[in-house]
C-alpha cells in the first residue's frame, strides 16, 4: 500500500480544536459542541506550582498538629519493626532469666539429693533412718513391726 493511499485526506483524520483565555483545550467538532480535552503546558505549569504549594502547607499544618499532639503520626514499617525487635530482645532476656533460675534451682537440688544419697547409701532401699520400712500407696499405715501385719509380706 502506498503512502498516499494510508494518508489521504478524510473527515476521519480531521481535529479541529480551539484553546480559551484560561489555557483549556477544546474539541470543535462539526456538532458546534464544544468538549474540553485538555490544557496547554502554561497552564498545566500553573496548577502544578499550586498544587506544591498547597502540599507544603499541608505538611507544615500536619508538623503543626503533631507537634501539638492533636495527631499521632503512623509508625513507618521500621519503626514498628524495631519495636518487634526491641520486645523480641525483652521477652529473650526474660527467658534467659527463667532458665537460669531453675538451673541454680535444679543443681541445689542435684546437690541436696546427693547429700541424701551420702547419708543413705547404706540402708537397703526403700528404708528410713530408724530401719522401719516406707510406706507404700497400698500399705495403709502398716509397717513391717505392726502386730497387724505379722505373716511377713509387705504391701
Amino acid at each position: 500500500m502506498a503512502f498516499e493511499e494510508m494518508y489521504r485526506y478524510s473527515a476521519e483524520n480531521l481535529f479541529t480544536g480551539m484553546i480559551d483565555m484560561n489555557g483549556d483545550i477544546y474539541n470543535a467538532g462539526t456538532s458546534r459542541q464544544r468538549m474540553k480535552i485538555g490544557i496547554d503546558t502554561k497552564r498545566e505549569e500553573d496548577l502544578l506550582s499550586q498544587m506544591t504549594e498547597m502540599q507544603e502547607r499541608l505538611d507544615q499544618y500536619y508538623a503543626k498538629l503533631v507537634e501539638l499532639g492533636v495527631i499521632v503520626p503512623q509508625k513507618t514499617p521500621e519503626e514498628i519493626a524495631q519495636e518487634q525487635a526491641t520486645q523480641q530482645a525483652m521477652i529473650n532476656q526474660k527467658l534467659l532469666e527463667a532458665i537460669s533460675g531453675l538451673q541454680a534451682e535444679l543443681g541445689e537440688l542435684k546437690n541436696e539429693r546427693s547429700g541424701y544419697s551420702d547419708e543413705f547409701r547404706d540402708e537397703p532401699v526403700g528404708q528410713n533412718s530408724t530401719g522401719n520400712r516406707q510406706k507404700s500407696a497400698g500399705s495403709k499405715g502398716r509397717n513391717k513391726s505392726s502386730p497387724e501385719n505379722d505373716s511377713g509380706d509387705t504391701q
